[in-house]
């Protein structure tokens, strides 16, 4: 996009700039990473946020892409980014929420399940969510209010009324106050539907929850990060979907696990969760 033509959006933007400027940042992210992981140039370091949890250069690479495009846009904000943290860029109305490669442990395998996830907030609100998947060509993408898209056509989640036979994913890196044996509540949910999956990429589950390729998901978080789920979560909501932390609230708050589906199916995986509580 030619950015000089949002020069004037720099300080209230409209949402299509702003959904434009984070297609085209997550587009050059995202090309980047599938380059790197088609050339198998790539280097690996340990991070120590949470067990196992790593970091690439093509994550790194990424974001340094994805801050560029954001910067050049004019738009006065703040980012806060996986890698580098929080970065003033003159502004703090809007947020931009980034996870320059979601699912590193499948990049780092060789396993071509990953993606770019941009999410722009207002005022505590998730109000844009944009994820790319480099490998697939597909940008999904959500304007509160509005709808999600692949690709530009509309999506909406999964039909599903009843658990047995849903197909579910379920992920987890740390027990939470609700979820004390994320392990327990996995074998219980087995019991109504062996269709479970962990694909890997927090982003991407939330899409294919959005897009009807699955029925639901739990992800069992400490604390939501912002940069993996705001997008993702905005873009379940804007297909008809139902996303809530481990107690019901809303996931806006980024506290605990999340769970999202079609609004029966998340009902009565949120019961389980709230069972095993009691």
């Amino acid at each position: 996009m030619d950015y000089k033509q949002v020069r004037r959006f720099m300080n209230t933007p409209d949402h299509r700039v702003l959904v434009e400027i984070a297609e085209t940042a997550a587009e050059k992210g995202g090309k980047q990473i599938a380059e790197i992981f088609r050339r198998g140039t790539f280097s690996v370091k340990r991070k120590y946020d949470y067990p196992g949890s790593i970091v690439t250069n093509a994550d790194l690479e990424s974001e340094k892409l994805i801050l560029t495009a954001i910067r050049r846009s004019g738009v006065k904000s703040t980012v806060v980014s996986e890698e580098v943290g929080r970065v003033d860029l003159g502004g703090r109305d809007i947020v931009w929420a980034i996870d320059p490669l979601d699912g590193t442990f499948n990049f780092a395998t060789r396993i071509p399940h990953f993606a770019v996830s941009i999410g722009v907030r207002e005022g505590g609100r998730t109000v844009i969510g944009v994820i790319y998947n480099p490998i697939l060509g597909e940008m999904f993408t959500a304007s509160r209010g509005e709808g999600a898209c692949l690709n530009g056509r509309r999506i909406r989640v999964s039909r599903a009324t009843a658990l047995r036979n849903s197909s579910i994913i379920f992920e987890w890196w740390y027990p939470e106050e609700s979820i004390p044996d994320p392990l327990a509540l996995e074998k219980k949910i087995y019991r109504y539907t062996r269709r479970l999956r962990s694909p890997g990429s927090v982003a991407l589950n939330l899409c294919s929850v959005a897009s009807g390729r699955f029925d639901g998901l739990i992800t069992v978080f400490r604390r939501s990060p912002v940069y993996e789920t705001a997008a993702g979560s905005l873009i379940v909501e804007e297909s008809a979907g139902v996303v809530t932390n481990s107690i019901g609230e809303s996931w806006e708050n980024l506290s605990r696990s999340i769970i999202a589906a079609g609004p029966r199916i998340q009902r009565k995986l949120l019961s389980f969760v709230q069972s095993q509580r009691g």
